[in-house]
């Protein structure tokens, strides 16, 4: 039984990762705030439009945004953003770069830029962004900086690293499910199989207690502890759900092959 899954090592969030709550309401508030205020208000509006995925109006917010204030790290930050999820990747690493020249201690403009960075495999750079928005304890994003740093150390060939981080991610959120699955497949990878199925088995606490849900790649993973177990019938039960739920998946075509 080969021992590599990487497959089963997924990205979390590596699409835009926006925090706190934005909206898309105009207001007076907007028109007649201060400057400062104003120019936060565009921001969040600019976000708000990004996730709905109107691209127009939020450009067109975010530009009020920045001629209210063109050195303000969060309108930067968004506008990267915006670029980034246009298909402007020269732009967009031009936007985060200013970002974080105008405040080197913005942890969400590290946390973007890091995941930007993880798009387009650059992980070196990438791993030192997420690790430095990570050790913001103020940072509202900071489990899902951990979770991500574990995948850039993971990506990047450091194994061990990427192990010790997902271990401090379950620190700070003890119920991250992503990290429970990516760090119990790391440890299948490294022959750990014990270890492996004690984070297994926390997941899967999440998804009896439906905090949770299984994907095909978790399905998948149990599917191969179960078998490192001699538990076929825990396989099979296992393979029963991947096979229902998710019947197009790699991970369904990866078990089907192996039998």
């Amino acid at each position: 039984m080969a021992n590599r899954i990487s497959s089963i090592i997924t990205l979390l969030l590596i699409t835009l990762m926006i925090s706190g709550c934005v909206t898309t309401v105009e207001s007076r508030l907007t028109r007649k705030a201060d400057p400062d205020k104003a120019v936060e208000n565009y921001t969040q509006l600019g976000l708000g439009y990004i996730q709905q995925g109107r691209y127009d109006r939020a450009r067109a917010r975010l530009n009020r945004a920045l001629e209210i204030n063109p050195d303000y790290p969060g309108a930067n930050n968004a506008i990267a953003i915006l670029m980034q999820v246009e298909g402007e990747p020269e732009e967009a690493a031009l936007y985060f770069e200013k970002t974080l020249e105008l405040d080197d201690e913005f942890s969400k403009g590290h946390y973007h830029y890091g995941l930007f960075l993880m798009q387009n495999k650059d992980y070196e750079k990438a791993c030192q962004h997420l690790k430095q928005a990570a050790q913001d304890i103020e940072f509202q994003q900071r489990g899902n900086a951990y979770t991500n740093l574990g995948l850039c150390y993971y990506r990047k060939g450091d194994t061990a690293n990427a192990i010790k981080t997902y271990q401090r991610t379950l620190k700070v959120q003890r119920y991250n499910a992503q990290a429970l699955v990516n760090l119990s497949a790391v440890l299948f990878e490294e022959a750990q199989y014990k270890e492996s199925q004690q984070y297994y088995d926390r997941f899967q606490q999440l998804v009896e207690r439906k905090q949770s849900r299984h994907t095909a790649n978790s399905l998948w993973l149990g599917i191969k502890l179960a078998e490192v177990q001699g538990s076929s019938k825990k396989a099979a039960q296992l393979a029963t759900k991947l096979g229902q739920n998710f019947p197009d998946s790699n991970e369904y075509k990866l078990y089907k092959k192996s039998l």
